[in-house]
């Protein structure tokens, strides 16, 4: 049977205050790097979320307001063409605010003359397309705040391999002094 304890010596943390005196300043160094990026990565988790909150309130709002600025009405096609993407245009007339308007149209359905079709409408009484779904807003703060969290955790991930290779190089070359000083002398100058 294998037995799990938990001891405080063993963790990273205990290399940048611990009395081991096989740690040397880079392990400490690196040690205390990662502590700082742990540390930022989850200080930044509400300001991701807050980001995704922003996102959400301003989408919301505009998807709010398009849809207060577009209407449905019924138009009359007076002429049908076919594209050579496979796509219909349509040219329909439609009466807004007592005003007669004209357009090309993509219609939802295949239509033909005389057909009564519902188009989008700005205030104007110019075509649009419909509103965006209220409902996308929820789904595009999420993604703003995890957009977000992933650039930050990138960052800091950057930030982490870039110490630990400055780090590495270090304690490379510290070994290859340590080994050639006792290349020099046989090894009799260690021994006691």
């Amino acid at each position: 049977m294998e037995m799990f304890t938990v001891n405080p010596r063993s963790w990273r943390l205990a290399r940048i205050f611990g009395r081991n005196p096989l740690l040397r300043r880079a392990d400490r160094v690196e040690a205390l790097v990662v502590l700082v990026a742990v540390v930022v990565a989850l200080s930044a988790v509400p300001v991701c979320a807050v980001v995704g909150a922003v996102t959400y309130g301003a989408r919301d709002r505009a998807y709010a307001q398009e849809a207060l600025e577009r209407h449905r009405v019924t138009a009359t096609v007076t002429d049908a063409r076919a594209e050579d993407l496979g796509a219909t245009l349509v040219q329909v007339k439609w009466r807004v605010d007592g005003a007669e308007h004209t357009g090309t149209v993509v219609p939802a359905d295949p239509a033909k003359l005389g057909d009564r079709i519902d188009i989008w409408v700005d205030k104007g009484g110019n075509p649009v397309g419909r509103p965006t779904p209220s409902w996308l807003a929820v789904g595009e703060g999420l993604a703003m705040a995890v957009v977000t969290m992933l650039c930050v955790a990138a960052l800091l991930g950057l930030l982490v391999a870039m110490v630990r290779s400055r780090l590495d190089r270090a304690r490379y070359a510290g070994w290859e002094r340590e080994l050639g000083r006792l290349a020099e002398d046989g090894g009799r100058k260690h021994r006691q």
